[in-house]
């Protein structure tokens, strides 16, 4: 009998609807990965200016203006923002800082007209967009502007209209072409001047000249009462989240939980013994040790040593000793792996960054257990009792913390449906393979599931399965289709659910309805494809199968079940095909180099088998048919000492395996 792998998500690929194809979505979700981990979309290159050379082409000149900043830029919107003549550019970024003013001050003795028209509301938009302006000089040099809606890439320049005059000294005319049809023409305009346009009115309004640049002021209504300064690091959390849940050990071993300090605030610092500047943190948070209780906040310092962390090296001195030296007498203990992942989720979902954490870094925690304030560096003393003072200040106290600057807020950044923000918290953990926490966040967030959305219920459902909670997780699912029944994920997480108890009959009509949805519903024709195999029916899983592939080449998992289908029918030189692409697409599936491995073998290509059941091996297909094959092939190669020890490595795992026995047996191999 040949191999067939049964690939059966419990789940549609994170991220795929009804609509998308894997391929797009992976592309997709990795694009937006590598920007969260401070990647450029261009790869911070330099941002160029270029001057126009009258004809003669364009000349690279930022390096010499000084505006060369080696930003991820996006968007640029052009202004006369000193009103001296002269065009500004305002710049954004996807990096800090998000906005730059490059004020154009060079001296010049050219001059300029700006036009600002105001349409009647009636037959013109009021913003006069889509007006057409004719500036005619004496010498009859004509310019052509047209007012519009949007200048470049998400951006919008000034409603002002600018005309570079050149040499131009003397009056001008100017025709207006109204959208709505008619034409307005104004004579005597004077360079340097800025005139206001109503249609309709028989002249331009009086104009204002440009003067000299000054300096651009601040504005009046300004709080200047902002906590926030230049000197703090990290960042105050103004739509609060639950901390997660951290287990952690005792100098005793004993496991203890951060839950255990719900009540009053906390701060949980991450620490190493090879980090200098966690050792003076410590030394600061012992000398205030008397000054923390008075506050009555805890202290809970994790040891990070021997974890893997940016910037890790052996040292030669126990946490124990090191905290004795630095006068630190606090609460402490010993992180865990997992506790590193949790929190670099948890900054993820703060700050949308995603990367390694740094070391040291604290998280300031309020009494009800929600974060408050991250440091990603060390905290001093001053700020952190300034930031355990204001978790009992007013709201309006704490917002102005969430700025790094004095200002006036535009929008409040609280104005939020609160429970969905915390619902997509507890779906982060479930998507990242924390299904327990997620639960516990999902019921911090919705306590009741009867007001939950059919995308909770489906997360909610995901976060079940991954834990094996497979009656609870099919109850989700259910209650997510009753209450949006053409949810097309719902019905294939269910239906996988079925599939995995072999209840084909079950499973079916709900992958066919998650393809009536969507006909080219990937994961749905996949798990079809299983039960028609199972079935008897080969040729219209392979036919499902390849449906799949040609919609969707970068689909690694579908090329393993179609690589492993193939080969069940003995069509053996396109099965290695595709199970080659699937190891190539995910490295990581063993299962692709172990049917590889198999199909190659069965070819005969016994140094590429030798390969391919080795790396299977490697990633975790330690079973005794892979050790069986991996040994017949290298007899083949007249490796015996080789194969001996591949067959007793099969033998260790099923002491009864004939096979190996058998091959032992007929080429003289000694068991021991």
């Amino acid at each position: 009998m040949f191999f067939w792998r049964q690939v059966v998500p419990q789940s549609p690929e994170e991220g795929l609807k009804p609509t998308a194809t894997p391929g797009y979505a992976r592309n997709f979700r990795d694009l937006n990965e590598k920007v969260s981990r401070g990647k450029s979309f261009s790869g911070y290159e330099r941002n160029p200016m270029f001057l126009n050379l009258g004809g003669k082409g364009f000349a690279e000149v930022a390096g010499l203006l000084g505006v060369d900043y080696n930003d991820d830029s996006r968007a640029v919107a052009v202004v006369d923002w000193d009103r001296d003549g002269d065009l500004d550019m305002w710049v954004t970024n996807r990096t800090a800082p998000r906005v730059r003013l490059l004020r154009n001050n060079q001296p010049s003795p050219h001059s300029s007209i700006s036009i600002r028209l105001v349409g009647n509301g009636k037959t013109t938009n009021r913003d006069a967009i889509g007006a057409r302006l004719t500036l005619s000089e004496n010498s009859g040099a004509k310019q052509i502007r047209t007012v519009r809606a949007g200048e470049g890439f998400l951006a919008q320049s000034s409603a002002w209209t600018h005309f570079g005059l050149g040499q131009g000294t003397g009056e001008f005319d100017l025709t207006i072409a109204w959208p709505g049809g008619t034409t307005e023409t104004f004579s005597g305009l004077k360079a340097g001047a800025r005139y206001t346009i109503p249609q309709g009115d028989r002249s331009p309004g009086d104009p204002t000249f440009a003067s000299a640049p000054s300096v651009l002021k601040q504005p009046d209504a300004v709080d200047k009462s902002a906590a926030a300064g230049p000197d703090l690091n990290g960042f105050w959390v103004a739509n609060q989240v639950p901390f997660p849940e951290l287990k952690f050990t005792d100098k005793e071993d004993v496991e203890h939980s951060t839950q255990e300090f719900l009540g009053k605030p906390l701060l949980v610092n991450f620490w190493a013994t090879w980090c200098l500047p966690c050792l003076a943190e410590l030394s600061d948070l012992g000398r205030h040790a008397d000054d923390l209780r008075a506050q009555g906040v805890a202290v809970l310092a994790l040891n990070v040593d021997g974890l893997a962390v940016s910037g890790s090296t052996d040292s030669q001195v126990t946490p124990e000793e090191t905290l004795e030296q630095a006068g630190y007498h606090l609460p402490f203990g010993f992180a865990q792996q997992e506790n590193l992942a949790m929190i670099e989720i948890l900054i993820e979902y703060l700050s949308a960054r995603r990367m390694p954490l740094s070391i040291p870094s604290s998280f300031l925690i309020d009494a009800k257990g929600n974060v408050a304030a991250v440091y990603l560096a060390a905290v001093s003393w001053e700020q952190l009792s300034a930031d355990v003072a204001l978790l009992n200040g007013t709201p309006d106290e704490q917002l102005r913390r969430a700025s790094p600057r004095a200002g006036k807020w535009f929008v409040d950044p609280r104005q939020i449906d609160r429970e969905v923000y915390l619902s997509d918290h507890a779906t982060l953990f479930a998507t990242n393979g924390f299904p327990e926490e997620s639960t516990r966040l999902y019921a911090i967030a919705k306590p009741e599931k009867g007001d939950l959305t059919p995308q909770e219920f489906y997360n909610q459902a995901k976060a079940a399965a991954q834990q094996g909670l497979v009656k609870e997780a099919m109850e989700l699912y259910t209650e997510a289709i009753r209450l949006d029944p053409q949810y097309g994920q719902a019905l294939t997480g269910l239906g996988a659910l079925y599939l995995m108890q072999k209840r084909f009959d079950d499973a079916r009509p709900l992958f066919e309805k998650a393809l009536s949805i969507d006909p080219n519903h990937a994961t749905a024709l996949v798990n079809l494809s299983m039960i028609d195999q199972a079935s008897g029916d080969k040729e219209s899983a392979l036919k499902r199968l390849r449906q799949v592939i040609s919609r969707n080449p970068g689909y690694a998992e579908a090329h393993l079940n179609i690589g492993s289908l193939l080969a069940s029918m003995q069509q053996f030189d396109e099965a290695a095909e595709h199970l080659a692409k699937a190891a190539e697409l995910n490295p990581k599936i063993a299962y692709a180099h172990y049917g590889l491995g198999m199909v190659q073998a069965q070819q005969g290509k016994h140094s590429e088998a030798v390969v391919s059941l080795s790396n299977a091996i490697a990633l975790g297909s330690r079973n005794p048919r892979t050790f069986v094959q991996l040994g017949q092939s290298q007899l083949a190669l007249g490796e015996k000492s080789a194969a001996a020890e591949s067959f007793r490595s099969a033998l260790k795992l099923d002491p009864k395996n004939v096979e190996a026995q058998r091959a032992m047996s007929e080429n003289g191999l000694q068991s021991e």
